[in-house]
């Protein structure tokens, strides 16, 4: 379909805008090489960004002969996403600018209940978080809120989460709580697009969450695929051993009840760090439970890439701990490949805390450029 002549300008500019952000200096003239565009229309569009205040003149870079080429950049924290992640017992937040960048992230205990004093205390401890890391309250886009649960096409309404006993469509009360735009999102989702953002290379990806629960991300085209139901990459409920374990969910079976991070964690006093030191402390039993741990994750991970035939990243709690082991992981999965290929479309995750916050962070900023 061909574009309009106002489409193609504002595409014009959102790509002029992207390659600023892309760059900590660059000239008029780089940016009409990379994008192939004439000097005048890269002009117009940085002298429009200019007026919007999200790009500076920086003065002239060093000359390789000639006369020097003026250069500008970006204003990255004239704009601010801010992320909340509710979980069952804490809230992480985020705030990220417009390149991504992660300015502050902190995670505080927090029981959750569904009820307003509950979300009345995240809105507060959301503020305090803005007026202590943000230096402008005025520049803050909207505030992306995380939950282990379904969420509505339209981002306002929970559909239901075992792990928050929400068993139907509630809105989450917090729109009457901030100043801001509010906008809900899954957490797996989330974090599977913080690890995007810094992952240029990855078109296609399955995002694999090993948290409290076990969920993940189809990303194809590097664009998020809900499925029609909401209930895409719901891992943590397919089947892995028929009859096996009892899931949260009532059925028996499910990865989820094998994955998780609460299988490793009752082994370590009720925390996954304490368990990963008795690991590295050759614990006897530890090991053992690691290794069946990773048998069956391999067969999880094994089931993915025969469906999808794309990168997987291994992502949540557990995920952030799997580093060393990938080697391990790598040859349990080779193992059981039935094309003999080498698991190197498998790795760790790249944000290792507060993935989920920052994700839902980056859906303001990212809608931000969308609509210069």
């Amino acid at each position: 379909m061909r574009l309009s002549n106002i489409e193609v300008k504002k595409q014009n500019r959102i790509n002029v805008y992207k390659t600023i952000l892309e760059h900590d200096k660059v000239s008029r003239q780089e940016i009409a090489s990379l994008l192939s565009l004439s000097l005048p229309t890269v002009g117009q569009n940085i002298k429009e960004l200019i007026g919007l205040g999200l790009v500076a003149e920086t003065g002239e870079l060093v000359s390789t002969g000639g006369r020097r080429a003026s250069s500008v950049s970006s204003l990255p924290e004239s704009k601010i996403g801010i992320g909340l992640d509710i979980t069952q017992n804490h809230v992480s937040l985020a705030a990220s600018n417009l390149k991504g960048e992660v300015l502050a992230h902190v995670r505080i205990p927090q029981k959750f209940t569904n009820t307003n004093e509950y979300y009345q205390s995240a809105a507060n401890l959301t503020h305090r978080f803005i007026v202590q890391h943000v230096k402008n309250t005025d520049t803050v886009l909207g505030i992306g809120v995380s939950v282990p649960g379904i969420v509505s096409h339209d981002g306002k309404s929970l559909q239901r989460s075992h792990l928050l006993n929400i068993q139907h469509p509630t809105e989450i009360s917090l729109s009457d709580c901030f100043d801001y735009e509010v906008w809900l999102c899954n957490d797996a989702s989330a974090a599977s697009m913080a690890e995007l953002s810094v992952s240029p290379d990855l078109e296609h990806m399955i995002y694999l969450s090993l948290s409290n629960s076990v969920g993940g991300a189809i990303i194809l085209n590097r664009n998020l695929v809900e499925g029609n139901n909401l209930h895409s990459a719901e891992f943590g409920h397919a089947t892995i051993i028929p009859e096996g374990r009892p899931c949260y969910c009532g059925k028996q079976g499910h990865f989820d009840s094998y994955g998780s991070a609460l299988s490793l964690a009752s082994y370590g006093d009720g925390r996954l760090e304490t368990f990963f030191n008795k690991l590295e402390g050759k614990d006897p039993l530890c090991i053992k439970v690691f290794d069946e741990y990773l048998d069956t994750l391999s067969i999880m991970i094994s089931n993915i890439r025969v469906v999808f035939d794309c990168d997987i990243v291994l992502g949540g709690y557990v995920g952030s701990f799997l580093g060393p082991y990938l080697p391990e992981i790598m040859a349990l999965v080779e193992n059981r490949d039935t094309f003999a290929e080498k698991a190197t479309y498998l790795r760790t995750c790249r944000y290792k805390i507060e993935a989920s916050a920052v994700g839902a962070s980056l859906h303001f900023i990212e809608s931000f450029i969308q609509s210069i």
